[in-house]
């Protein structure tokens, strides 16, 4: 497994557990406390589990499983034009993917809460732009394993 998709998983797994320890206060809270303050932590719940843990896990295995790009022959020479980590596509773009992604699920997970607890228009904003840094790492992670998707092999003739 490369280094890229082993980050993306273990950072999916910090979010499940943060996810299950938000989603366990937020069962004592609806049982036991039935705190606001606590009540405005589903978001947060949400995006950890649904963004950060679920997501993150489908893209650090999709990174790692799709089929490699095709290789081609460097110009006189028997060495593939790609080779390693380049046959998965730009790692640049897949730490942007894996940046944005974080921010936008971290945004989101901080102020809106913040928002219903204090109604500062900054963090209704905040949570907003959110959604624009999980929209880039959508698309920077399309764009990046796009040439990936194709059929293996050789297309058999219909006879």
């Amino acid at each position: 497994m490369p280094r890229t998709s082993r980050v993306f998983i273990r950072a999916s797994l910090l979010y499940l557990g943060v996810g299950v320890v938000l989603g366990a206060l937020l069962l004592v809270n609806r049982w036991l406390l039935q705190s606001p303050v606590v009540a405005a932590l589903r978001t947060s719940h949400a995006e950890a589990l649904v963004a950060g843990w679920l997501t993150q896990f489908i893209m650090g295995v999709g990174w790692w499983l799709f089929p490699p790009l095709p290789t081609g022959l460097r110009p006189n020479t028997p060495l593939p034009a790609r080779r390693g980590q380049e046959q998965r596509g730009s790692e640049a773009l897949f730490w942007a993917t894996f940046v944005c992604l974080n921010i936008g699920i971290l945004l989101a997970a901080v102020f809106a809460p913040a928002y219903r607890w204090t109604s500062i228009e900054a963090f209704r904003v905040l949570a907003g732009i959110s959604g624009i840094f999980m929209l880039v790492a959508a698309l920077a992670f399309v764009i990046n394993a796009w040439g990936r998707i194709r059929e293996l092999g050789q297309r058999k003739s219909a006879r």
